[in-house]
């Protein structure tokens, strides 16, 4: 789908909601490209999380516990 997006004063553009509601997330990355501008959906999946370019990450949130995250880590060590 292509669509007309509006900027707002302060620099906000807003998705459209059949955009929001495809990818069960609320956070994006824009990267400026040689063709122009690119939003993609950032998916998380717990602490690992994948970008649809097959870029990984790991997040770990404040207060856990340690044997948790180190569970984590083993299991996201086979997807990264």
């Amino acid at each position: 789908m292509i669509t007309t997006l509006k900027s707002f004063g302060t620099g906000q553009i807003t998705l459209p909601k059949a955009w929001r509601d495809k990818f069960k997330t609320e956070n994006f990355i824009a990267q400026e490209t040689s063709q122009g501008l690119l939003i993609k959906p950032l998916v998380e999946d717990g602490f690992y999380y994948e970008l649809e370019d097959g870029e990984v990450g790991i997040s770990f949130p404040l207060g856990e516990d340690a044997k948790v995250v180190a569970a984590n880590l083993k299991k996201a060590n086979g997807k990264i």
